[in-house]
């Protein structure tokens, strides 16, 4: 249980005792809960007018989006899971630009999701014909990847569709000499292409991909996944980003970061 763990146990304890009647403790943690969601709507509608108030005195390109998130993913708590975010909303903004027509991004999957159990193999995963065709797994705070490799191989034996997988780091990665030999026996095998890229070389690599599709400009792409990012941590994408996390602190951090000149 995360946040007020101890006052919830005292509340608990406090029933039981008899020193604090059930029905109006519930009223009481109702009417809380109310006012923290009316309290997330005027942040979360705040920060959608600072945002718009950003890209209005701002020309956005690759390297200011890029260097705003970066930013504000390290100054944040629960900073990989807020990097899977800003890799979602990336490819949200390209699906919206018809990157690519043919797949389909799977919804954002909850924190830790990304194994076996839960079908997937990767934290963003494109979809052709109900079939993983291609997915990236964020590694933030992780450079060497021998284990997820393993695991890789793993589930890519019973996903055949998969052209292209990856791993995106926040950090360079590591003894990529030693693990060259069975990334490349990977894709012999499976038939795909296996990446290995640091999230600057992975927003690079989309933003090339969109240019050269001639989908979007470098600006309204840039645009576009500042506004991804923003409405999905405001939860106003709730069906291609269902973000279950408490996203309050999130947002009054992002406002931070927005309205620093």
């Amino acid at each position: 249980m995360r946040g007020a763990r101890s006052e919830w146990v005292s509340l608990v304890e406090a029933i039981e005792k008899d020193e604090l009647v059930s029905e109006v403790a519930l009223r009481y943690l109702l009417s809380q809960l109310l006012n923290q969601a009316d309290n997330f709507r005027r942040l979360a509608l705040q920060t959608i007018e600072n945002l718009t108030l950003f890209l209005g005195a701002t020309v956005i390109d690759k390297g200011i989006s890029l260097s705003l998130i970066l930013r504000y993913i390290n100054q944040s708590d629960y900073a990989a899971r807020l990097m899977e975010i800003a890799m979602h909303s990336l490819m949200q903004a390209m699906q919206e630009h018809q990157v690519f027509p043919d797949s389909l991004l799977k919804p954002l999957s909850q924190m830790r999701s990304a194994n076996k159990k839960h079908g997937n193999i990767g934290d963003i995963e494109l979809l052709e014909d109900r079939q993983i065709v291609e997915a990236w797994d964020a590694k933030y705070g992780k450079s060497y990847l021998r284990d997820e490799i393993e695991e890789l191989s793993e589930k890519l034996e019973v996903h055949p569709a998969v052209g292209k997988a990856g791993f995106v780091t926040s950090l360079e990665a590591e003894r990529i000499d030693e693990l060259m030999p069975r990334y490349h026996e990977i894709e012999e095998i499976f038939g795909i292409s296996l990446e290995i890229v640091t999230f600057k070389e992975w927003v690079e690599l989309q933003f090339a991909r969109t240019l050269a599709q001639e989908s979007a400009t470098e600006q309204e792409l840039a645009s576009a996944w500042l506004i991804a990012y923003t409405e999905s941590l405001a939860q106003r994408r709730r069906e291609i980003a269902p973000i279950d996390e408490p996203c309050y602190q999130w947002l009054l951090k992002l406002n931070e970061t927005l309205t620093i000149k």
